[in-house]
């Protein structure tokens, strides 16, 4: 990513938004709202990407390594449900998490990694206006 002002602007925050959209529906009811987020707003889903990310990561890790396994499963909905409660705009991707196959895990990993490049584009938006 760049920080030349040409390619920082609200417009570009917005068409990548819309763009994402479309490629990662789990995440439309947090990357609608970006465009229009302040920094607070930004800090405060950009903190909580890695978190995400690594409940993705060790869903993904059960499903192609571990197989059935009611303790990871246990941990997972544990820190699902810390989670939720403290970000309920993440509410719907964390729901769906321990019901994702191989391929919507894969996907959500794409998407959680576009969406914190979308935050960070935002964050530079604002910081430089």
């Amino acid at each position: 990513m760049t920080t030349s002002n040409e390619n920082v602007s609200h417009h570009k925050v917005k068409e990548q938004s819309d763009e994402l959209r479309t490629k990662y529906p789990i995440f439309a009811a947090i990357l609608e709202r970006i465009p229009d987020m302040d920094l607070k707003e930004v800090l405060s889903v950009l903190v909580i990407v890695d978190p995400v990310r690594s409940l993705l990561k060790t869903h993904a890790t059960r499903l192609t390594f571990i197989g059935e396994d009611k303790n990871l499963d246990q941990i997972i909905e544990e820190s699902v449900n810390q989670l939720r409660t403290k970000h309920a705009l993440l509410a719907g991707i964390l729901e769906r998490i321990h019901k994702m196959d191989l391929k919507d895990t894969a996907v959500g990993l794409l998407g959680i990694d576009a969406m914190e490049s979308l935050l960070k584009l935002r964050m530079l938006v604002i910081l430089t206006s």
